[in-house]
């Protein structure tokens, strides 16, 4: 990947639109322009956006446009860059894009290249380009929220304080290494231990703050579970606000995990639809039901659907024991089928532990209220998973595990550092430092970064 060139590419989506925005950055963005009958205007200290015809090499007119160009120290990428607004018209943008890739010293972009640039000329670190991904990805208000709180440095910035201070402790260390044969100054090592332990506590409080923001950015896990034709389907349609799954009255019908992504009040949710547990003699059938279970024990939230209607569904609730995660919701469907008194003296009678840590809804989803259940399940939701709203107001967020792993590993070596005698083992202790500035240093990009690269700017569209 030679970091010579000038590259390009399209930045917005493919196919008919009202504007197509391509991107060009490198040492010629600037002096492409002339290919298409545009005189190089002079941009050197701000930005400069003009109208402009672009030509043909015969004089026919491609497109009107609007030019946007930025010189290297006001762009993103840290180099010249133009990008050409142009009409989003398939026959336009194929028209220039091949020109471009024509033109000798420019080439079209690889996926991340762009983002790629940017880090590499100082313009924005790693973590942020992490949290660039993450908002380009994000489909809900909190996801965007979070992703927008990395984008900006925030996290960054803290994180280069914490080996900022790494950094002066460890100059203490290497001077007393150093300098063994010679007198020091007594108050060298004042607040050493005091210091190593505030870094120490503010590396956990971050690791702790952290714990939910992966929920936030993969999506809360949620299974639908269920004895067969109980309503599991329905109410992920319901969810989904379109017909996802089959639902029919035959028992069943749904064999496979189904998996649809919702947005509930801002909070991104995987709901999973599984197959009906019963006894079966169907392999297909044994199949789904092995999934649900599996399933099942990876989700954060149990919805466990149980049909009123059937005689033996309290046993039911016995069998759901072993089934799930540590939160549960159980939906009592097919309310309308049953008297209410009769399923409130069932209740009494249950012999489970379910009910006694699950949230419950007594509801009707097959009937003409299933939009008002339907409304009620949401809100339930939404109030089960506020933990994960509330915890969003820290703007300062590790978004991967290997975020996580990296700062507990300087955690652990500050906690080995604080446990030897400064005086005795300076070696010791400082050797110490250096695996937590190492550790820290991974995640600011400061050292060691260059295996983590590849993985992460592949994962970019082109254009980005």
């Amino acid at each position: 990947m030679s970091v010579s060139d000038t590259i390009f590419a399209l930045a917005t989506p493919p196919g008919h639109s009202a504007i197509a925005i391509i991107r060009i950055s490198g040492p010629g963005a600037h002096g492409v322009l002339s290919h298409f009958g545009v005189q190089r205007a002079n941009v050197i200290s701000k930005p400069l956006v003009q109208y402009s015809r672009l030509r043909a090499d015969g004089g026919q007119i491609i497109d009107e446009v609007m030019l946007v160009l930025f010189p290297s120290n006001k762009s993103p990428t840290g180099e010249n860059i133009t990008e050409i607004q142009c009409h989003g018209s398939p026959a336009v943008v194929k028209f220039l894009l091949s020109t471009l890739a024509n033109i000798t010293g420019v080439r079209p972009a690889q996926p991340g290249e762009f983002s790629r640039r940017s880090f590499n000329n100082g313009k924005m670190g790693l973590i942020d380009l992490e949290g660039l991904a993450d908002l380009i990805d994000a489909q809900t208000s909190l996801q965007h929220q979070q992703a927008m709180n990395v984008m900006t440095g925030k996290l960054s910035s803290l994180l280069l304080t914490y080996r900022e201070d790494l950094v002066s402790i460890s100059s203490r260390i290497e001077t007393i290494i150093d300098f063994s044969d010679e007198d020091l100054p007594e108050n060298i090592l004042d607040g050493y231990l005091m210091k190593i332990k505030e870094l120490r506590n503010n590396i956990n409080s971050l690791v702790k703050d952290s714990e939910l923001s992966e929920q936030i950015r993969n999506g809360i896990k949620i299974a639908l579970i269920g004895s067969v034709n109980a309503g599991k389907s329905t109410i992920l349609n319901v969810l989904a606000k379109r017909d996802v799954a089959i639902v029919s009255e035959i028992e069943g019908t749904t064999r496979d995990a189904i998996e649809v992504r919702l947005d509930l009040g801002g909070i991104p949710v995987i709901l999973t639809d599984t197959a009906g547990i019963r006894e079966t003699q169907d392999f297909v059938e044994i199949e789904g039901i092995k999934r649900a279970k599996k399933v099942a024990k990876a989700s954060d939230l149990t919805i466990l659907v149980i049909d009123v209607s059937n005689p033996g569904w309290t046993e039911l609730l016995c069998d759901f024991e072993k089934f799930g995660s540590a939160k549960k919701l159980v939906i009592l469907n097919k309310a309308d089928l049953v008297s209410e008194q009769t399923i409130e003296q069932r209740i009494k009678h249950v012999n489970s532990t379910v009910l006694e840590h699950a949230e419950l809804i007594i509801a009707s989803f097959q009937n003409e209220s299933k939009d008002n259940s339907g409304d009620i399940l949401v809100k339930k939701l939404i109030e089960i998973l506020s933990y994960i709203a509330t915890s969003s107001s820290s703007d300062l967020r590790l978004t991967r595990s290997w975020h996580k792993a990296a700062c507990l590993s300087v955690s652990l070596a500050l906690e080995r550092a604080m446990a030897l005698d400064i005086r005795q083992q300076p070696e010791l202790v400082a050797e110490e430092l250096r695996h937590a500035c190492l550790s820290i240093g991974r995640l600011t990009g400061t050292v060691d970064a260059d295996d983590l690269l590849d993985n992460i700017f592949s994962n970019f569209c082109i254009g980005k």
